[in-house]
């Protein structure tokens, strides 16, 4: 089993880098256009999903007789995945916003908890999370860009290494 575990790892090896470091450099190149672009991938995701669903119903109707719950579960998909198709763009503007909203409360709980237990290291931590979520808040979109590219240029290194872990292993075997 091990084995056959790491046949599988290592077959991929190569896959899993080409995808990290164009995928880390198409990031790092344009991340608004990437970022808007996981709004239609979420829809993909959810038609995917309604999809699937409804074929295993139809499945179990040509078995039984009957419908099953797929076919509601598959409708629901394909509803929900209409509605985010519609409201992409919406949702991926208010992601920033959300996002620097949760870091702002989390910074805040952290930073009661550390007064409390009188940790100065925590203390430190949670301002500057707090800081980070104000910035979040107040220019969602620039500073959630610059993440972003942080993000592209950890799958190019992700990608790198890799590289280097599947020609160190086939050095091995």
């Amino acid at each position: 089993m091990f084995d056959t575990m790491k046949q599988n790892i290592q077959k991929y090896a190569l896959l899993r880098a080409l995808i990290y470091v164009v995928l880390g450099i198409v990031i790092v190149l344009n991340p608004s256009a990437v970022f808007h672009f996981i709004g239609y991938l979420i829809t993909a995701y959810f038609a995917l999903l309604g999809i699937l669903n409804l074929f295993e119903a139809y499945r179990f109707k040509k078995r039984t007789g009957s419908w099953s719950l797929g076919l509601f579960s598959g409708l629901f998909f394909l509803i929900v995945a209409l509605i985010v198709f519609a409201f992409a763009p919406a949702i991926v503007s208010i992601l920033p916003i959300l996002l620097g909203l949760a870091v702002i409360f989390n910074s805040l709980f952290q930073l009661f908890f550390s007064m409390n237990t009188k940790a100065k290291g925590w203390s430190l931590y949670s301002i500057v999370l707090l800081i980070g979520g104000l910035v979040l808040l107040f220019n969602p979109f620039k500073s959630l860009m610059v993440l972003f590219q942080i993000f592209g240029f950890i799958l190019i290194f992700m990608g790198i290494l890799e590289i280097i872990n599947f020609i160190r292993v086939r050095r091995m075997y």
